[in-house]
């Protein structure tokens, strides 16, 4: 039904580009032409480890070769890079309940999964879970609501596959080792035997070191998955 009366939800709101308010075309555009030609783009080469540029010449840039045992995922992708107009949107869309930055957002990520991944394939779509209380002061989980928007532009399921067994601090504020123990056993499975064998998209809103990632997947082949991607809307 919502589908049906986007045409003349469009007509009497016209859509608008998120970045910069500009009126759009009624279609599929999600930015203006100006704000899109400005969008950080990705060089040539990608890090399959972290989503990000690759200063390599194997499959993972030099950070994620340092990463002792390597990564625990499969295949890692990224939206956009992490500055200029990408920062203020994401931000904005996590802290200040700007909601409207969503399909941009989980666009670009779907874009670059179908791009950079085509041949992986997934049965779910799930993501990193607030705790109960940061949920509650926030209103919403950016995360889950990025990946509910990638898994219907795939066409799986998305499924709470994780949960908080504790309130952290946030991982913006820590250097490395802090946040590896922040992070650390602060996530339990959910589901039980319905995991088993799964392979799962892994959903977050900013890569960073990737710390929070590292132990969300870490618990969910602990709990029987057989593998695990990550995707997250900007690398930083």
């Amino acid at each position: 039904m919502l589908n049906q009366l986007r045409p003349l939800r469009d007509f009497v709101t016209p859509p608008v580009c998120p970045l910069c308010g500009k009126e759009l075309t009624p279609g599929k555009e999600r930015l203006c032409p100006d704000c899109e030609q400005g969008l950080p783009l990705w060089p040539e080469r990608r890090c399959k480890g972290c989503g990000g540029a690759n200063d390599s010449y194997l499959d993972l840039c030099h950070n994620c070769q340092q990463i002792p045992g390597g990564r625990p995922w499969k295949i890692a992708v990224s939206g956009l890079p992490y500055y200029g107009s990408v920062r203020e949107a994401i931000h904005r869309y996590k802290y200040r309940e700007k909601v409207y930055f969503l399909p941009f957002l989980a666009g670009r990520m779907a874009d670059e999964w179908l791009k950079m991944a085509p041949g992986v394939q997934v049965d779910a779509v799930t993501y990193i879970p607030l705790h109960w209380m940061r949920h509650l002061q926030r209103g919403y989980n950016q995360s889950e609501m990025l990946a509910k928007y990638l898994a219907h532009r795939l066409g799986v399921p998305c499924i709470r596959a994780l949960r908080r067994t504790r309130k952290t601090s946030q991982q913006a504020a820590l250097d490395q080792a802090a946040r590896l123990a922040n992070i650390r056993r602060a996530f339990a499975p959910v589901g039980g035997e319905t995991l088993l064998g799964m392979r799962l998209l892994l959903v977050d809103d900013v890569f960073t070191t990737g710390a929070t990632l590292g132990e969300a997947t870490k618990t969910l082949l602990k709990a029987g998955v057989s593998e695990v991607s990550v995707i997250t809307a900007a690398r930083d």
